[in-house]
């Protein structure tokens, strides 16, 4: 089950964002969610990384009779992963075993299987390296988006599901349906399981694939909308194990866990149970601060091209922002525009040897997400390439941080 969130803002730039939060701080872009009651930016001293506990959740059995001989090389951060993209056309290279609740893709890294509370969901049957592409799906047919006529909808996706062959039909009709009898089952699988095909795009995609992928508060695959090869792309953000389910956000930003709870209750009928929501009192009271604190770090560094905070501010926060990161276990889409903003702020301040630091990083960022391929890695690729400034050299790693972050005076030239 899954639906229209989730999907990354395709390098909104800053002052796409000044422009967004000036006009109305109650507007939500693609999965950039402003603030409009959260805390007072937090002080700009670092928060210190305590070190961030496992993301991956297991359920509990490992399925060994379906891993894989092969193991896939671990990836670093920030290094590029490998390619084990399904290609999903036409429900092409699906079989299904003799067990009816598995789905198994062979020669792929995931099968579809039964998971308890969830439905059916997608679940790696070999270890998966961070950074991976393990699905690039085409839409089987597409749904306009914010259309208040039903009627309408129903008729445009009865056309397309009649449209479809036997085995597609089938497939389409296993999938989820959380609007019971408010529409018709077609309609209602529709509006249940649509992805978006990218932030400003005015219709949705029903994948075959991807519709099955459920979500978690601290997803371990990102879904893009590559524009460049019409496809929706699912990468690894960390290594996932065989046996683990695979899954993506549906939430528009991480918010705290009552406003998560609330949203995903009204919009998608369940209550998350996933790592994040399952954490006890205490370390889910200590979550909810930090990620109010990147809430309004997040809104104020929307506002620089405002001029509402001075270069060298904007960059305290997000270096702030990264520490908050490392200390809540945020490895996603947040990281890539974390860095594109800082690219933005050092560009706008003339300020070319950080720009090109940042743009570098933005780059390798959005290519272990989304991939070479992707138009948002195109362009901080060539970003990167275009500026020709020199970094300092002979510094130890602290002393390049505090240059690059200007967290001191001597580091401000």
């Amino acid at each position: 089950m899954t639906g229209p969130c989730g999907e990354e803002d395709e390098g909104e730039t800053l002052i796409q964002r000044a422009h967004r939060l000036h006009v109305s701080d109650d507007t939500v872009a693609a999965d950039k969610t402003a603030s409009t009651g959260g805390p007072a930016a937090p002080d700009l001293i670092p928060v210190a990384n305590a070190g961030t506990p496992s993301l991956e959740e297991t359920l509990g059995q490992q399925l060994a009779e379906l891993q894989a001989q092969a193991t896939l090389k671990s990836d670093s951060f920030l290094t590029s992963g490998s390619s084990a993209s399904s290609k999903v056309k036409e429900g092409q290279g699906i079989t299904i075993s003799t067990d009816k609740e598995v789905v198994e893709h062979v020669g792929e890294p995931y099968s579809i299987r039964a998971i308890a509370g969830k439905g059916k969901g997608l679940v790696a049957t070999t270890r998966i390296s961070k950074g991976t592409r393990l699905l690039s799906e085409v839409p089987l047919f597409r749904v306009p988006r914010d259309n208040p006529d039903f009627k309408a909808l129903e008729r445009i996706v009865e056309n397309e599901v009649n449209g479809l062959d036997a085995d597609q039909r089938r497939t389409f009709f296993d999938l989820t349906n959380i609007y019971g009898n408010n529409h018709s089952q077609s309609l209602g699988i529709a509006r249940t399981n649509v992805l978006p095909l990218g932030s400003s795009a005015r219709s949705g995609g029903l994948f075959l694939e991807a519709s099955r992928i459920n979500h978690s508060c601290r997803h371990n695959a990102q879904n893009t909308w590559n524009e460049n090869i019409g496809e929706l792309t699912i990468h690894a953000l960390r290594d996932i194990e065989a046996g683990q389910e695979i899954t993506i956000t549906y939430l528009a930003s991480t918010s705290e866990y009552a406003e998560r709870q609330r949203f995903l209750k009204e919009k998608f009928k369940f209550e998350c149970q996933c790592e994040l929501c399952s954490l006890p009192r205490a370390r889910r009271k200590q979550s909810d601060i930090r990620l109010n604190k990147l809430q309004a770090i997040d809104k104020s560094i929307g506002t620089f091209f405002w001029g509402d905070i001075e270069p060298k501010t904007a960059l305290h926060l997000l270096h702030t922002m990264f520490a908050l990161f490392d200390e809540e276990g945020i490895w996603d889409a947040s990281i890539a525009r974390a860095y594109k903003d800082a690219y933005d702020i050092a560009t706008e301040n003339g300020d070319e040897s950080r720009a090109r630091v940042f743009a570098e990083r933005a780059y390798k960022a959005r290519r272990l997400i989304e991939g070479d391929d992707s138009p948002a890695t195109m362009q901080m690729k060539q970003a990167a390439e275009e500026l020709s400034a020199q970094t300092p050299q002979e510094m130890s790693k602290a002393q390049f941080a505090n240059w690059l972050w200007m967290l001191d005076k001597a580091s401000a030239s």
